[in-house]
C-alpha cells in the first residue's frame, strides 16, 4: 500500500510540475533551470511523502542515523532519475525523434523507477541477497553519490551542446559592453579637463593678470603648476594671447613641474587649434583631434599623443584676449584601451574620424595621418564594407570572413557634463572603437568550454567515487572519533575533569535555568595548599600525579549531578545545584579539606597537601557568572590569608 501511495503521488507531482514550468515559456538558454528545478521539486516531494509514510506506518522505524541516510539516498536517487530521463528526452530531441507521448511516458517512467528504488532502499531492505547487497553501507553511499554526480555531469554536457550556438552572441555582447565602458572612461577624463579649463579662465588671479598685474602673473603660474602637479594626465597648461604668443606655460617635465621662462615661450599662431578656439564664443570649449605633440615645428620623440582642450578669453566687447589651453596626455586615455585588452577576447583598436589608426595591434599603421608622405591607407580603403557600417551606425557588429567586428563611436557631445560647452559650428572630434574577434578565437572558446567540462566531469567522477566509498567506510569509526574530539574539547587532558571553557558554559546554562526556577546555586572555588613545593622539589611529573589523585578524591566525594572542573594549574571549581543548606555546604567543604589532608603516596614518595575553599551561594538570581566566580575566588584568597586549609563562606 505505501508503494502505491508513493507511485501516484510522484506521478501527479511530476505532471503538475512539468506543466507549470513549461507554462513559464523560458528561453532555451534556461533549459538547465527547468530541469534542475523540476528534479529538485520531485526530490523534495519524495522525501515529504516518505516522511509521511514513515510517520503513519508502524512497520518502518529506522534509527536516527539510518533515517538520515535513507533520506539522503532517496533524495539523491530521485534527483538523478529525473535528470537522466530529462537528458534522454533532450537527446531524442537533438536526434530529431518525434516522440509525441514522450512527456507522459517520462512521467510514468519516473514514478515507476523512483517507487521501485524507494521500495528497495526503505520498505524491503532485507528481502533477498541482492537487495541486502544493494543496502550495504559502502554500496549505498557509492551508488547514490556516483549516480547523482554522473547524471549531473551528463546533464551539464547536454546543456553545453544546446547552448553552444549562444557563444558568439554572448561574446559580442560582452565586447560591446567593454567598448561602452572605454567610451565612458575616455569621456570622463576629457570632461574633467573641460571643466578645469573653464574654471581657470574665470579665476580672480587670472583676471588680474589680464589687467597687467605682475604679482597676479606669478600667482597664475603657481596655480597652473599646482593643477598640472595634481592631475597626472595633464601634460601642459598654457595661456596664449590673441596674437598666438605664449604668455604662461607650465610643462610636466620628466622629473618635476616646470614653469617655462619667458625667453623660451613660443609663437603658436600657426597651430590649427589657436584660430579654431579664437573663433568660439565666450564660454564655449574647443576640443582638438587626438594627434602627436609638436614642438618647434617637429613631432616630439618619443611620441606623445595629445588632445587639447581650450577656451577663449574675451572681454565685455567680445574682443579676444587670449586662450586657456590644457594639453591632455592621451597616453593616459590610451591606457584604458591597454587595460581593457586583458579583459577582451579580441583585438581592441581606436581610429579617428578619418579612419586612421590611433591604437591597434599593427604598429606600422599608427599615427600615419601625422606624416604627409605616409602610404598607410585609412580603414575606408582597406575595408569599405566595415567603414560603411561605421559611418551609418553609432554602434553595432559586422561579421566578415576574418571574424567579427564590434564597433562603437565615442561622441563627446553625448557626455552630460560637457555638452553645454559645445560649439556646433566647430564640431568636436569623434573616435571609433573597434574590437576584432577572429574565427579561431570563437572556436577556441567553445572548445575550451567543452574541454573544461569534460575534465571537470572526469575529475568529479573519480574524486567523488573514491571519496564517497572511503567516506562510507569511515562512518563506522565516526561516532568514536566524534566522542573523543568532544571529550578533548570539554575536558582537562591531565585530570579528565571539565575544563574552564566547559565550566563557563555549564555555569551560564545553570544560571539561566535557576532564574526561572528560583532555585539556588553554590560555587566552591578550591586552590591547593603546598602544591608548588611538590613541583619545585620533585618535578612536574610528581605534580601531575598529585593533581590526578586530587581529582579522583574530589570526584568520589561528589554526586553525579554536581559539576567539577579544573580551571587552572591547581585550581578547581565545584557547582552544586540547589544545596540543602549552608550547613550542608560547610559539611561538604570540611569533608573535602579532610580528604585532601590525607597523605598522597606517589611512587616511594609521600606528599601532604591542603586546600583553601571559597563558597558563594546565589541569592537574587541576577548575579553574573563573572561576579560569582570573582566572589568565590576572593573568599578562597581570604581563607589562604587566614592560615590556609580552611573555607570561607558567604552569600553573594
Amino acid at each position: 500500500m505505501p508503494v502505491f501511495i508513493l507511485f501516484f503521488s510522484l506521478l501527479i507531482t511530476d505532471s503538475i510540475s512539468s506543466h507549470l514550468i513549461s507554462a513559464l515559456n523560458l528561453k532555451a538558454e534556461f533549459y538547465w533551470f527547468e530541469a534542475i528545478t523540476n528534479a529538485s521539486i520531485l526530490a523534495l516531494t519524495s522525501l515529504l511523502i516518505l516522511r509521511f509514510i514513515m510517520i503513519v506506518s508502524r512497520q518502518i522505524r529506522p534509527s536516527e542515523k539510518v533515517r538520515e541516510w535513507l533520506y539522503l539516498q532517496v533524495g539523491v536517487s530521485v534527483f538523478g532519475i529525473v535528470l537522466s530521463l530529462t537528458l534522454l528526452q533532450s537527446i531524442t530531441g537533438l536526434l530529431g525523434w518525434d516522440l509525441i507521448p514522450f512527456i507522459d511516458l517520462k512521467t510514468f517512467a519516473f514514478a515507476s523507477i523512483s517507487s521501485l528504488a524507494i521500495y528497495i532502499y526503505v520498505f524491503k531492505p532485507a528481502a533477498n541477497s541482492m537487495i541486502r547487497f544493494l543496502n550495504r553501507l559502502e554500496v549505498r553511499y557509492s551508488t547514490s553519490y556516483l549516480f547523482g554526480v554522473t547524471l549531473l555531469i551528463l546533464f551539464l554536457i547536454n546543456v553545453h551542446q544546446t547552448q553552444s550556438a549562444d557563444v558568439e552572441d554572448k561574446m559580442i555582447q560582452n565586447e560591446a559592453e567593454q567598448l561602452v565602458l572605454i567610451d565612458k572612461a575616455l569621456s570622463y577624463r576629457i570632461a574633467e579637463a573641460v571643466l578645469d579649463t573653464r574654471t581657470l579662465a574665470s579665476q580672480p588671479d587670472f583676471v588680474r593678470h589680464l589687467a597687467g598685474n605682475l604679482t597676479a602673473t606669478e600667482e597664475v603660474e603657481l596655480e597652473f603648476k599646482n593643477i598640472v602637479d595634481i592631475k597626472h594626465s595633464y601634460d601642459q597648461i598654457r595661456f596664449i594671447d590673441h596674437q598666438g604668443l605664449e604668455q604662461v606655460r607650465i610643462n610636466k617635465g620628466e622629473y618635476q613641474i616646470e614653469i617655462v621662462p619667458q625667453e623660451e615661450l613660443q609663437n603658436k599662431q600657426d597651430r590649427y587649434y589657436v584660430p579654431e578656439t579664437g573663433r568660439l564664443n565666450h564660454g564655449k570649449v574647443y576640443i582638438s583631434p587626438l594627434d602627436l605633440n609638436v614642438e618647434h615645428g617637429e613631432i616630439e620623440i618619443p611620441f606623445k599623443p595629445i588632445t587639447r582642450i581650450a577656451t577663449p578669453v574675451k572681454n565685455s566687447l567680445s574682443q579676444l584676449l587670449g586662450l586657456i589651453i590644457i594639453n591632455l596626455n592621451a597616453s593616459h586615455l590610451i591606457q584604458h584601451l591597454e587595460d581593457a585588452q586583458s579583459l577582451s577576447q579580441g583585438q581592441i583598436m581606436m581610429l579617428n574620424q578619418q579612419g586612421f589608426w590611433i591604437h591597434g595591434e599593427d604598429k606600422d599603421k599608427l599615427w600615419s595621418f601625422m606624416y604627409p608622405n605616409s602610404t598607410q591607407p585609412p580603414l575606408s580603403k582597406l575595408n569599405p564594407e566595415l567603414w560603411q557600417a561605421l559611418s551609418t551606425q553609432n554602434s553595432g557588429s559586422l561579421k566578415q570572413e576574418d571574424g567579427y567586428y564590434i564597433y562603437h563611436r565615442v561622441q563627446l557631445n553625448q557626455e552630460p557634463r560637457i555638452e553645454q560647452f559645445e560649439q556646433h559650428s566647430a564640431g568636436w572630434p569623434e573616435w571609433i572603437l573597434i574590437t576584432h574577434i577572429k574565427p579561431e578565437t570563437i572556436a577556441l572558446s567553445s572548445h575550451h568550454r567543452l574541454k573544461l567540462m569534460l575534465v571537470f566531469s572526469v575529475l568529479l567522477i573519480v574524486v567523488s567515487g573514491v571519496g564517497t566509498y572511503l567516506y562510507a567506510r569511515s562512518q563506522l569509526k565516526r561516532n568514536s572519533a566524534e566522542s573523543k574530539v568532544k571529550h578533548m574539547a570539554e575536558h582537562d587532558p591531565l585530570t579528565g575533569l571539565y575544563n574552564r571553557r566547559t565550566l563557563m558554559q555549564r555555569l551560564d546554562s545553570t544560571l539561566k535555568r535557576i532564574q526561572l526556577s528560583k532555585e539556588q546555586l553554590a560555587i566552591l572555588y578550591l586552590d591547593l595548599d603546598n602544591f608548588k613545593p611538590i613541583n619545585d622539589r620533585f618535578g612536574h611529573e610528581a605534580g601531575d600525579q598529585a593533581l590526578k589523585h586530587v581529582s579522583q578524591r574530589l570526584s568520589q566525594m561528589l554526586r553525579s549531578v554536581d559539576i567539577l572542573a579544573r580551571i587552572g594549574g591547581d585550581e578547581f571549581v565545584i557547582l552544586i545545584h540547589n544545596p540543602e543548606s549552608q550547613q550542608h555546604l560547610e559539611e561538604i567543604a570540611q569533608r573535602i579539606i579532610n580528604k585532601l589532608n590525607e597523605s598522597l603516596h606517589i611512587g616511594d614518595q609521600q606528599y601532604h597537601l591542603g586546600v583553601s575553599i571559597g563558597i558563594v551561594v546565589t541569592r537574587d538570581h541576577h548575579e553574573s557568572r563573572d561576579d560569582l566566580l570573582k566572589a568565590a575566588d576572593l573568599l578562597m584568597l581570604e581563607a589562604k590569608e587566614k592560615g590556609k586549609n580552611r573555607y570561607h563562606f558567604s552569600h553573594l
